[in-house]
């Protein structure tokens, strides 16, 4: 078994085939080591593979015509990217950056083709992957257009503490830069920083360098408005 199969191994989209039609789809594609930075396809450039981030975290972007970047989503390891627009008649609605040093398993659209020819089920865990997406992007553009930033940033603080019942004093792990939480709730670092500043004055969280305890979690809550269980 190869370095790519096993850390593939739990990809949705090859779950429903056997142990040898996995190892068929994963010699069909082939891996690409990125740099920090470094860009893997730019949004509008013709779309040729359905991609895996095998390890790191990849970022796809867009940007205003001013240069303003738009984060649409933190691809972790273990999730596929990319997929819809291989079935569309443009490129790719997004720019893929490497956040840090990265790993991606990239399959080409001619070998997926002929993959689904032979294997539909691949195309059902598409489907399924295309939907999420989709939910994701719905999610966001909700977030972006109805919520304020004090909103997006305890949402996250949620999200990232997993759970409501949150004790006084939990500490939560950003887990990652702070330019990047900043993009995740869709504002600049300058605006984080003072949303961050009001929010420990109320004394709701404290702030470290890459932690946040939170301080008072029903008050965090209701900011959030937070659904999860």
């Amino acid at each position: 078994m190869s370095a790519s199969s096993e850390n593939l191994q739990h990809l949705p989209l090859v779950q429903m085939l056997s142990d040898d039609d996995r190892e068929v789809v994963f010699a069909s594609g082939g891996e690409r080591s990125l740099a920090k930075g470094e860009i893997l396809f730019h949004e509008g450039d013709p779309a040729e593979s359905l991609c895996v981030v095998v390890s790191g975290r990849i970022k796809l972007v867009r940007y205003s015509p001013r240069g303003k970047e738009l984060l649409l989503h933190l691809v972790p390891p273990g999730a596929s990217f990319a997929e819809a627009a291989l079935f569309g008649s443009g490129g790719y609605p997004a720019t893929a950056e490497a956040v840090e040093p990265s790993t991606v398993w990239c399959l080409p659209r001619a070998r997926l083709v002929n993959l689904l020819r032979n294997h539909p089920e691949i195309g059902m865990a598409m489907i399924g992957s295309i939907s999420a997406w989709t939910r994701t992007l719905a999610g966001k553009l909700e977030m972006l257009t109805q919520r304020r930033v004090e909103e997006r940033l305890a949402l996250f603080l949620m999200n990232r503490a997993g759970r409501r019942d949150t004790e006084p004093g939990e500490v939560v792990e950003l887990g990652q830069p702070k330019h990047l939480v900043a993009a995740e709730c869709g504002t600049g670092p300058e605006v984080l920083s003072r949303t961050f500043k009001r929010l420990e004055e109320d004394g709701i969280i404290s702030t470290g360098t890459s932690t946040v305890t939170i301080l008072d979690p029903k008050r965090l809550a209701d900011l959030a408005e937070w659904l999860g269980s």
